[in-house]
């Protein structure tokens, strides 16, 4: 298993990282004063997204590191794509007047949206 094989579990905490990595290059000890998370935790957070390739470290002596690609998006993309396959099939039932599967649809739809907004 490569390094960017590696699926990093995005908790709240993570989250908080990613947030203050967004902004910019940052150390450690400056995420834990913009998150107010612990440092342990920080440096937990930082090594999970820097073994999944997610983060770099762009000056090892002093901490510093840098965001490459952010690991939230891959189930943002997912949950887009799973939504177009939805709003297609609802399409085609709308064109084969085929209301039951329209309904199967639009509630799978739906479904899709609230996951989003929940993991929010």
């Amino acid at each position: 298993m490569t390094q960017q094989d590696m699926a990093v579990k995005v908790t709240d905490s993570t989250e908080s990282v990613l947030d203050v990595l967004h902004k910019g290059r940052a150390t450690p000890g400056y995420i834990v004063e913009e998150t107010d998370l612990s440092r342990q935790t920080v440096h937990s957070q930082l090594n999970q997204l820097l073994a999944g390739g997610h983060v770099r470290y762009v000056h090892e002596a002093t901490g510093l590191y840098e965001l490459i690609d952010d690991p939230r998006l891959e189930d943002q993309e997912h949950y887009l794509e799973e939504l177009k396959r939805n709003i297609r099939a609802a399409v085609e039932a709308i064109e084969e007047e085929d209301f039951d599967d329209l309904r199967r649809n639009v509630r799978a739809a739906s479904e899709v949206i609230e996951d989003v907004e929940d993991r929010r």
